[in-house]
């Protein structure tokens, strides 16, 4: 025994047992109050304490269930996601007495070897314990999987009965004779007292789901589950097997099983806006748990589709175990990176080059991200920077990419420190700039006349060639596209459009509208112009392009998130003389933009104006835009009665009007006097602007 071990044995008796009993004391042993299942395990604890917590709610039972993801019972919820699954003596012991005040009956409590090693525990007599499975994990803790294993064990025997999975052999060998085990099985093993078997894969009611049939002794009943992954079905059969031992009936479990939930961070796919890969968040941190989530993703691959995955180990944790991860990944994943994982005071590089050693001859070290080969890892110690090239840079059409090892929790280690972290929010993150970097495109209306300014420009140049603080406005509507990551852009162009390709460059794509028939009429032919990736449209006004970056960025973020078929950039304006107008309904959705010439007294009241920005789907456009009609008296089409036909053809079309009352989101020029006011106004923010470059 090290000394390491020693003395957190001596601080277990000497500080967190009478801890331990003093706060049962306390709060007078409330866990007598109550049927505790008592759940633990290597991997699936959450999973499968979640899921009897759900049998017995739903089947009208008072149940409770504290968990690594979440305390809930009938009156309260409590949301966790740190680094502690159960909680100290005291905050347990006081969170019980809670649910038993509001007459919780059942308590599902996920239990770890740290918890019942430093008596959090103690005092609390499991109606039933069950065990999920034991393999490598916290033997930096407990020394080896000897120690490891007994720990788990000790709540056996104050149990009045124990449901453990006979599949994994070190709980085979520890249960098979105790009286008071019962078994489950997946691989027909004699000892068992339930097995559960596949029979067939089925889709209904819109979702993909398996047809399983459970022996239990000799009775037999079927199932119907969402989760058709193996390591799923045994926190299913454990999870049945308890429900069972409460007295609840089949069929009132087979009704619970068809509308299990999902468990945040448990294999949870993430909506990747139409990009053609999948993309998962997994809690997914030892050897055995990687293999399982790695070995079921990669058989959902097809043709010549990749498994790229990132994950990490923790710091100041069993280092032997490191190595390992790597050794289970690369059983079934085509590319990895590996990144941070709670490195705490350990330096991330090195515990990388531990984890390395458990790549074979055949995995070779990349470094240039084009070529992302299969047998390919890549070394990003920054976890944002590595979910970033994963998700934006490595994933093709039709790969699969896993994040593994933080799932539902909400914080990292670096150092003594927790700092805020979320990789469901991170890979969204790295989701939206792929979106933004790929699929977005920025189209420019720079063909106007402009002529309320010809006194300025003598009809030179122009209109948008126009200077605005010394740069010409075309200029600012470059800017504001670069400075959002929009890589792609279009400049619609019409008069004097040579002096805009002199100034902007030839690295730019131009489309010429031969005539000025309206803004309808030139984003036809900027349609003609996009690359094969692009799905959504950006359109700006080159003389109304002045505000910051991160507006156009909160406002297709709106779009996308909303997956809206378009979208209208709004503003409140006190005098919006001369400007469109945003006419809603009783239940704020749009019904039109009306220009003023044709608003009546009652649109003319509306202070809600059209600021000239917009998001499109591609599709959307193309299905529209020839509906257009043709307005006479300015020979002109309007891009703005796209909203108003579109909404009129079909009800299910979805457009979103995003309000900003930013004062440079409405700034436009279309006299010499606004130009100076303007001016004026824009100097005040220019500092701003030019920060965010």
């Amino acid at each position: 025994m090290n000394k390491q071990r020693l003395w957190q044995i001596i601080k277990n008796y000497i500080s967190h047992l009478p801890s331990a009993v003093w706060a049962q004391f306390y709060f007078g042993f409330p866990a007598k109050k109550l049927k505790v299942i008592a759940v633990s395990g290597t991997d699936g604890k959450t999973t499968t304490a979640t899921w009897i917590y759900h049998i017995l709610q739903s089947n009208g039972k008072k149940a409770g269930l504290i968990s690594t993801v979440q305390a809930k019972w009938n009156n309260g919820e409590l949301p966790t996601g740190l680094h502690t699954t159960t909680p100290s003596s005291w905050q347990l012991n006081k969170l019980i007495k809670t649910m038993v005040k509001d007459k919780v009956e059942y308590l599902v409590l996920e239990t770890t070897s740290h918890s019942i090693d430093q008596f959090r525990v103690w005092g609390i007599k499991p109606e039933i314990y069950v065990l999920t499975n034991i393999s490598h994990e916290h033997l930096d803790y407990h020394q080896n999987l000897k120690n490891y294993l007994k720990t788990k064990l000790r709540l056996v025997n104050p149990a009045r009965a124990v449901v453990y999975n006979t599949d994994n052999p070190l709980l085979a060998k520890s249960l098979a004779e105790n009286k008071k085990a019962v078994g489950i099985s997946l691989k027909k093993n004699p000892t068992a007292n339930l097995s559960l078997k596949i029979i067939r894969k089925k889709y209904q009611d819109n979702l993909s789901l398996i047809k399983v049939e459970v022996r239990h002794w000799a009775k037999g009943f079927k199932l119907l589950s969402p989760y058709p992954q193996e390591y799923n079905l045994t926190n299913l059969a454990l999870a049945v097997q308890t429900s069972l031992l409460l007295k609840l009936k089949p069929n009132q479990i087979s009704q619970s099983v068809y509308s299990l939930p999902p468990i945040k961070g448990r294999l949870e796919k993430i909506e990747t806006g139409g990009e053609n890969f999948d993309l998962f968040i997994d809690f997914a941190h030892t050897p055995n748990g990687l293999e399982n989530v790695l070995k079921y993703l990669a058989g959902q691959k097809k043709n010549k589709s990749r498994l790229i995955a990132v994950f990490g180990s923790a710091g100041k944790r069993d280092k032997s175990k490191r190595p390992l991860m790597v050794k289970s990944a690369i059983k079934y994943a085509d590319i990895i990176v590996l990144t941070a994982e709670d490195p705490r005071t350990e330096d991330t590089n090195q515990i990388i080059n531990h984890m390395e050693s458990g790549f074979d001859v055949n995995w070779h070290l990349a470094e240039n991200y084009q070529e992302s080969k299969k047998r390919s890892y890549y070394i990003i110690p920054d976890r944002h920077q590595a979910i970033q090239t994963a998700v934006g840079q490595l994933a093709q059409e039709g790969d699969i990419v896993g994040i593994f090892g933080k799932g539902h929790e909400q914080s990292i280690c670096y150092g003594t420190t927790e700092l805020p972290w979320n990789d469901v929010k991170e890979a969204k993150k790295a989701l939206w700039n792929r979106i933004i970097k790929t699929r977005v495109a920025g189209i420019v209306l720079a063909a106007g006349k402009g002529t309320r300014i010809a006194s300025l420009t003598k009809n030179k140049i122009n209109k948008s060639m126009v200077p605005v603080l010394g740069r010409p406005m075309v200029g600012w509507a470059k800017r504001l596209l670069s400075d959002s990551g929009i890589n792609e852009q279009i400049f619609v162009v019409g008069y004097k459009s040579k002096a805009i390709k002199d100034y902007l460059g030839p690295e730019n794509v131009y489309v010429k509208q031969n005539q000025q028939l309206g803004t309808g009429n030139a984003i036809k032919y900027a349609l003609n112009s996009l690359s094969n990736k692009i799905r959504h449209l950006i359109v700006i006004n080159a003389d109304q392009a002045f505000y910051p970056s991160e507006i156009l960025l909160t406002f297709v973020n709106f779009y996308l998130k909303g997956n809206y078929d378009a979208a209208i950039l709004s503003t409140l304006k006190d005098n919006p003389t001369g400007l469109g107008r945003i006419v809603r309904n009783q239940n704020g959705n749009l019904t039109a933009i009306v220009e003023e010439r044709d608003a009546g007294p009652k649109i003319k009241k509306i202070k809600e104006i059209n600021t000239g920005t917009y998001v499109f789907n591609q599709n959307f456009l193309e299905k529209y835009l020839n509906s257009l009609p043709l307005h006479q008296d300015k020979n002109e089409y309007y891009l703005t009665d796209i909203f108003s036909i579109a909404l009129k053809s079909d009800p299910q079309v979805k457009i979103g009007v995003l309000q900003n009352n930013h004062p440079l989101v409405n700034l436009g020029f279309n006299t010499p006097e606004q130009l100076e006011q303007g001016q004026k106004l824009l100097q005040r923010f220019y500092p701003l602007i030019e920060n965010e470059a």
